[in-house]
């Protein structure tokens, strides 16, 4: 049976002041009248029953969770007692699936991308899932490059290992994280390489045994882990555990190490909607290329995104900002700069202006 286990527990801090310790960018109602999460929720719904769906994420945003997806039972919201990266929390996942259906297949599934045709994704997500039952393979989605992108992972295409009409399934032949401008524009003008997608679908007896030969320590924690399920201990050997395991993401932990990964090249619009920019491609424009979302007045405004919550931003002779307004908070930057939004968080907390954040 097919289980999806989404990923909620980041804080996309270069979203901010709009996203925030308190309310991450997985909370977010960027795109409609539903947030990031609640969309990956909803994307998955025709597909997977809502029993099979499980969210992982950190004890301090349950409350969150349960306010926004009230139809998921409590039973299958999976806490992680502290930050970890993502192999932690993918783990954590595999050993309570495991538990309940030792034939699962898991799609991990972030909680905070951007998905244009749901049907399309749907239809690619089932024919994994197939694969990756009876194949035995780690399978990812990769995304065809438009850009020379410097903030994405890549993944170089190895054989052929499967062609089933419009759709193929490569053998992952090598990854690569965040490359400089000239190796991303070569993997480009290549056409061998796509962007990580960070989505994966595998059996969970597959991945955990991926767990024992690349990482056995974390293995071993998840062992006792799930040893420890439905025992009057298991909180209390989760606790344990997690804050012993590695902060290591699950592509670098696992990944990059094994030998039966495979990817396929997906054809539907996506983004991991990292930063502010990343709206530009999905958000409608005024006829002088700004998106506005709140009030604004302007004059002689260009190719801005102007954001507010509750305050009029009002501009004169102004081209290529970024203006976002929330709570407390203003923001004022070159548009072409938004990727530095992570230092300047790192800088408020530095200066001991956590209130902000």
């Amino acid at each position: 049976m097919l289980y999806a286990l989404i990923l909620a527990g980041g804080v996309g801090s270069r979203f901010w002041p709009k996203s925030s310790v308190s309310n991450p960018k997985q909370f977010l109602r960027i795109f409609g009248n539903q947030s990031l999460l609640q969309t990956t929720v909803s994307r998955v719904r025709p597909l997977i029953h809502k029993d099979c769906i499980y969210v992982v994420g950190n004890e301090r945003y349950m409350e969150r969770i349960r306010e926004q997806l009230p139809d998921i039972a409590d039973t299958n919201l999976i806490i992680e007692p502290e930050a970890r990266e993502t192999a932690a929390g993918i783990g954590l996942g595999a050993v309570k699936l495991i538990k309940r259906d030792p034939q699962a297949v898991m799609a991990v599934l972030p909680s905070d991308h951007f998905i244009g045709n749901e049907q399309d994704f749907r239809r690619y997500l089932a024919w994994a899932a197939e694969y990756a039952h009876t194949s035995r393979m780690l399978v990812t989605f990769g995304i065809r490059p438009t850009e020379p992108k410097t903030g994405y992972g890549y993944i170089q295409i190895g054989r052929l290992l499967l062609q089933d009409g419009v759709h193929r399934i490569y053998q992952a032949k090598e990854f690569t994280e965040k490359p400089d401008f000239e190796r991303a524009l070569h993997f480009l003008q290549t056409g061998m390489y796509l962007w990580n997608s960070g989505m994966f679908v595998w059996r969970v007896a597959t991945l955990l045994q991926a767990f024992r030969q690349h990482m056995p320590s974390m293995y071993t924690r998840l062992s006792r882990i799930y040893d420890a399920l439905d025992t009057p201990q298991e909180q209390e050997v989760i606790r344990e555990e997690y804050r012993n395991m590695e902060k290591v993401s699950v592509d670098y932990g696992l990944m990059e190490k094994a030998d039966n990964v495979a990817v396929i090249p997906a054809d539907f619009a996506w983004d991991d909607v990292g930063s502010w920019r990343s709206l530009e491609r999905f958000l409608p424009h005024d006829d002088k290329g700004n998106i506005v979302n709140g009030l604004h007045v302007g004059i002689d405004t260009y190719g801005s995104i102007i954001e507010s919550d509750d305050m009029l931003i009002t501009t004169i002779g102004v081209r290529d900002l970024l203006i976002v307004q929330a709570d407390r908070s203003l923001l004022v930057a070159d548009k072409e700069r938004d990727q530095e939004i992570k230092e300047l968080v790192k800088r408020i907390d530095m200066r001991d202006l956590r209130e902000f954040l």
